[in-house]
């Protein structure tokens, strides 16, 4: 536990950064997107401009963050611009290599330009040109390699200084170890990675089989949210949102429309949305308007400090707006992930429920998308919602989409509380909270050392009488993975326990006293 609390402080900057991504990238949205000009039209060519910008700027960051994670995965290091150069050119050999040596008859989102890394080849007997990409391995890259970066740097401190190759310099032998050992891994990649995609194509052709069943469809959303966090949901997206497997519609003039997307989008240009268009898009409207705020605002809530609370406001506001008008569905999630794993599996299976039982009531609102963007699509936003009102057909569709909204708004709301507050440090209330509690008020100098306590979702903060009587060892063992000084007192972080352990030693201090 401790070091996956250490994992949510390193990555806790790099999903902020991705927030501000989805925010440049909504905005610019909002600003150009065809579909809005009924409710927002903007013909300045230099707002246009600015919005093309930053439309860029966050498919950009929202494309490639895995990089992003890996090199704040490795910048923790002394020397950190040694592991981050050494972290950069691992990350393009591996993926330079899986372009080689990967199979090329694996299906075309399994592939995908990554920093714009490709290849053309041309056939010695029919003379056609193929252009050859990367695998797509998503975040498992960004976790190999800097496995692999952190190791060969830890390994070139201890290097012999006077061997054979003593004229490479410590931090030169680091780069040259690590793109070596992640050629190797991107060797390894291309073998194992198509049995990879034989499973998820499995998944996919077992919830394309009919996409009528509610259990089809939950096994589709399961899926397509795991991928997501993993930044491989296009495997899983485009086949039903762009391909065959969403579905087909004949228009007026004859033309056969495929996928889901392209199908609501087709409609809604036609001006008659029928039949259940939308089905694989309706959720994110529920989850981006609904039970991400309120997951979000059960954070702020489960401040005790009103102080940090006043100081963080504006932040939870913000994040409210942006889920609101472009979606942070993918940062929540991964911030769940290394919060709360638990959180994230519940999270994950009530989005497989929401997608089966949309289904089974025929709860259908779609996405207008002229592109094939996968990753980069903000499907199920307020202001597409907002569109849909005019049209009569879909009122049935907006005010299910609105009670059950309203419905998971509450469950993430009181459901992350009641976690956090009495389940998070002790699921199976094996007696492990009591535990921590007892030798933690030792550790901090018994109770009469505690002047006041507060806590978040992730820290806990102990003002003291005499700091002196702190024993960091001791508190480091029960699970902190960082002690730091505030104005407040002092911020342990424990991670989803904190909540509880402070809950336990409010009641501690009550019963001594009451004892005395």
């Amino acid at each position: 536990m401790r070091r996956l609390q250490s994992l949510y402080e390193v990555l806790y900057f790099p999903i902020c950064v991705l927030i501000a991504a989805f925010f440049s990238l909504g905005l610019g949205n909002l600003l150009t997107n065809q579909a809005f000009s009924s409710i927002i039209d903007i013909r300045s060519d230099f707002v246009i401009l600015i919005a093309n910008v930053l439309m860029r700027l966050g498919s950009f960051v929202i494309v490639n963050f895995p990089l992003i994670f890996l090199i704040r995965l490795v910048a923790r290091k002394s020397g950190s611009a040694t592991t981050i150069i050494s972290a950069f050119c691992g990350y393009i050999a591996f993926n330079v290599v899986t372009m080689y040596f990967a199979r090329t008859n694996l299906v075309s989102t399994a592939y995908s330009s990554i920093l714009g890394i490709s290849m053309t080849t041309v056939g010695t007997t029919t003379a056609r040109s193929t252009t050859h990409y990367p695998l797509q391995t998503g975040l498992l890259a960004t976790f190999v390699i800097s496995a692999i970066t952190l190791a060969s740097y830890n390994g070139s401190r201890i290097r012999n200084e006077y061997g054979f190759l003593s004229f490479i310099s410590r931090d030169t032998w680091c780069v040259i170890r690590t793109v070596v050992l992640s050629m190797i891994a991107g060797v390894g990649a291309a073998y194992v990675w198509p049995y990879v995609i034989g499973v998820i194509q499995k998944l996919i052709d077992f919830s394309a089989a009919d996409t009528t069943n509610p259990v089809n469809l939950a096994i589709y959303g399961v899926t397509e949210r795991i991928l997501g966090v993993l930044n491989m949901a296009t495997l899983v997206r485009s086949p039903f949102w762009y391909g065959a497997n969403g579905g087909s519609w004949i228009s007026m003039a004859g033309a056969a429309v495929m996928g889901d997307v392209n199908i609501w989008t087709a409609q809604e240009t036609a001006g008659s949305i029928a039949g259940m268009t939308g089905r694989f898009i309706t959720p994110y409207y529920v989850l981006n308007l609904f039970a991400v705020p309120g997951f979000v605002w059960s954070l702020y809530f489960l401040q005790t400090d009103r102080l940090e609370r006043r100081r963080t406001r504006m932040f939870y506001v913000l994040l409210t707006l942006i889920s609101l008008f472009a979606g942070v569905l993918l940062p929540i999630e991964l911030l769940m992930l290394v919060l709360s794993p638990f959180l994230f599996l519940c999270h994950v299976l009530f989005t497989g429920i929401l997608f089966g039982f949309l289904q089974s009531f025929h709860i259908y609102l779609g996405f207008f998308n002229t592109g094939t963007a996968t990753l980069t699509a903000l499907p199920g936003t307020l202001m597409e919602l907002l569109t849909y009102i005019s049209h009569a057909s879909l009122s049935r569709n907006l005010l299910g989409v609105l009670i059950v909204g309203i419905v998971s708004f509450a469950i993430y709301f009181l459901f992350a509380r009641f976690y956090f507050k009495y389940l998070a440090a002790d699921l199976f209330h094996t007696g492990v909270k009591n535990t921590i509690v007892k030798e933690f008020v030792r550790a901090v100098g018994g109770v009469e050392n505690i002047k006041l306590t507060h806590s978040s979702a992730e820290r806990l903060i102990v003002s003291l009488y005499d700091p002196s009587k702190l024993n960091v060892a001791k508190v480091r063992e029960l699970g902190a993975s960082r002690i730091t000084e505030t104005k407040a007192g002092y911020a342990f972080s424990f991670g989803e326990k904190s909540t509880m352990i402070r809950i336990g030693l409010e009641n501690f201090v009550k019963s001594t006293v009451r004892d005395i």
